[in-house]
């Protein structure tokens, strides 16, 4: 549903459950959820987020919740859900269609989208970041109820895949077909030998691309934890490259970002050796994601020659000369 006054009235209604008295809605994005920011007389300043419908249940938002609560506790900068006059953090809407929708309402954090322009030692900062997330998550004992989606070949380029299927994205013919498969069935092979032992399988963000970081001075904060879930912790490197990893900065972005990720953790031989197996599959999943999105604004600024670009990288993946020279 993409309908404004239909998406005004929905968020109307969540902010009923809300001592925001005379709060202006205005709406900032209309991606996988609807984000409004809400501003009040006073000054205050909100983002609501209207749940696309159908893709994570009650329990699983409320897993997120508590998530980040857990991970401000320990001093990182990451969303705030604000409580209603109920003192619950979810409200769960009648949507026009029939499905229910749910919302969330945050306090609003400060910062700017970077761009790709990004100096590349703020990847120092977005690593020492995420080593910080990944210890939390190590030792964090979840809840009891505690449910999130698991990121895995299955979930994300396989028969399960939860962005669509990668052989539906527009111009993937027999060829195209036959490389991605070939790359696919050692990437599976690589992933079942390294395993998923606790060190380096757990709770991760899932989505720390450039999207998802506000910037502001020397501070670098965490947004939108929609899609955190069990996945490799390395994989959050690979999701910091979504739709860039031709990028002729990624070399010094990784370099970056594992030298951040250094001070507070280790990285071993074979957390590196993987990356380029997480990274080209994570661009096989956006793959099948500009599939189920063609027709939008996104996917067609990522121009015409997308497929071609992912194709080669595949081929160079393939020979072992993606990423070859990091770490």
């Amino acid at each position: 549903m993409t309908d404004h006054a239909s998406l005004h009235h929905l968020a109307r209604q969540a902010l009923a459950a809300y001592p925001l008295h005379d709060a202006r809605c205005h709406l900032l994005s209309i991606s996988e959820n609807v984000i409004f920011r809400i501003d009040t007389p006073d000054g205050a300043r909100h983002a609501l987020r209207l749940h696309r419908p159908g893709y994570h249940d009650r329990a699983e938002i409320s897993s997120e919740l508590a998530w980040l609560d857990a991970l401000r506790a320990t001093g990182l900068e990451v969303p705030h859900p604000v409580a209603g006059l109920d003192g619950a953090c979810i409200r769960t809407l009648p949507g026009p269609d029939g499905q229910p929708r749910h919302a969330v309402l945050f306090a609003w954090m400060e910062g700017t989208e970077p761009t790709t322009d990004i100096d590349p030692v703020a990847f120092n900062r977005l690593g020492h970041i995420t080593a910080r997330l990944h210890a939390q998550s190590r030792t964090w004992v979840r809840p009891a109820g505690f449910t999130r989606k698991a990121w895995i070949p299955a979930t994300m380029t396989g028969p399960r895949a939860l962005w669509g299927q990668w052989q539906a994205a527009p111009g993937v013919n027999a060829a195209a077909c036959d490389l991605i498969t070939h790359c696919l069935e050692r990437i599976d092979a690589e992933l079942a030998a390294y395993g998923t032992p606790p060190h380096r399988f757990g709770l991760i963000h899932a989505d720390l691309r450039l999207a998802n970081l506000l910037v502001s001075g020397s501070h670098t904060r965490l947004i939108d934890f929609d899609d955190c879930g069990l996945s490799w912790f390395m994989q959050d490197l690979a999701a910091a490259l979504s739709f860039h990893e031709d990028h002729p900065q990624v070399p010094r972005w990784v370099d970056h970002w594992l030298a951040g990720y250094a001070t507070c953790a280790q990285v071993s031989a074979a957390e590196l050796n993987i990356l380029p197996a997480l990274v080209i599959q994570r661009r096989i999943q956006l793959l099948a994601w500009t599939g189920t999105h063609r027709h939008t604004r996104q996917v067609s600024s990522l121009g015409p020659d997308w497929l071609a670009r992912t194709l080669d990288l595949c081929r160079a993946w393939d020979r072992g000369q993606l990423l070859r020279d990091v770490g």
